[in-house]
């Protein structure tokens, strides 16, 4: 494994420590929101995969190799997955952002195997940078701080361990979401309740402005009779909601959490919501 101070994007990374203004790299060649912005259109197409610069970003390599494994279905492919959890797991996501447009087909390929931990480690990047941390403040939250409003709504994510924009990364990720939603949104009927519960948590980091990742969650919910996976739709309902405020949502939390009916997880779910 080469040292990621020879990548070619910690010379950015060293001008943002000394203080360079990150609007200055915007755009460019180790900008991963413009880059996956390019690649959505064509990641289907299974062409891009080799073409993208991955050696723009810390881990790239690795990443390139994981996504290769998954999809060839290699038998590698659970160590390729843990490649991808363990640099989000170390706050260093740039090159697993760039990898989200191309997973996301791997994940709704109801031929694939792995796809529930697909739909796991695509998402994880979308999150906010203190992975795994379950404060009571940073509970559902993948913002940094939802009450400041930066220009682009991702500057207050401060910097990863290498020194690049976390805040890229997150908007990256969580554009490819976005922009994939509608193949994503059908996984949350598949017949494996694995990948019902994963398909919940990806979404949840969609921007959902219009509401439609909600009344998706809603839909299913009223339809779903696996407590687990009716938890997890209300844990997903009620993080979305957390990054765009609908009263509504909030609502329908709170009665389920007052049904008396429901499961013990799924109260528990509408309670932590």
């Amino acid at each position: 494994m080469r040292d990621w101070r020879t990548d070619p994007a910690f010379a950015m990374c060293r001008a943002l420590v000394d203080g360079a203004d990150p609007a200055s790299f915007a755009g460019g060649a180790f900008d991963v929101r413009a880059l996956v912005a390019g690649i959505l259109s064509g990641a289907r197409s299974g062409l891009l995969l080799d073409a993208a610069p991955w050696g723009n970003f810390p881990h790239g390599d690795e990443v390139r190799k994981a996504v290769h494994l998954l999809r060839i279905g290699d038998d590698l492919a659970r160590c390729a997955m843990d490649v991808l959890g363990g640099l989000c797991a170390n706050d260093s996501r740039a090159a697993a952002a760039l990898a989200v447009p191309f997973l996301i087909p791997i994940a709704t390929d109801a031929q694939r195997p792995h796809r529930a931990a697909v739909l796991a480690v695509l998402s994880g990047p979308a999150r906010a940078r203190h992975f795994g941390v379950a404060s009571r403040d940073g509970l559902l939250l993948h913002r940094t701080d939802p009450r400041r409003h930066a220009s682009d709504g991702y500057d207050d994510y401060g910097v990863e361990v290498t020194g690049y924009p976390a805040g890229w990364s997150v908007a990256a990720a969580r554009a490819a979401i976005t922009a994939e939603a509608p193949a994503l949104l059908p996984l949350l009927n598949d017949p494996a309740p694995a990948v019902r519960i994963t398909a919940a948590y990806a979404l949840a980091t969609a921007a959902d402005l219009d509401h439609t990742v909600r009344t998706a969650l809603a839909a299913r919910f009223a339809a779903e009779h696996d407590a687990m996976v009716r938890a997890a739709l209300l844990l997903a309902a009620a993080e979305t909601t957390r990054a765009h405020a609908h009263p509504p949502t909030v609502r329908w939390l709170r009665e389920r959490w007052q049904d008396r009916t429901e499961a013990p997880e799924v109260r528990l779910a509408a309670t932590v919501g």
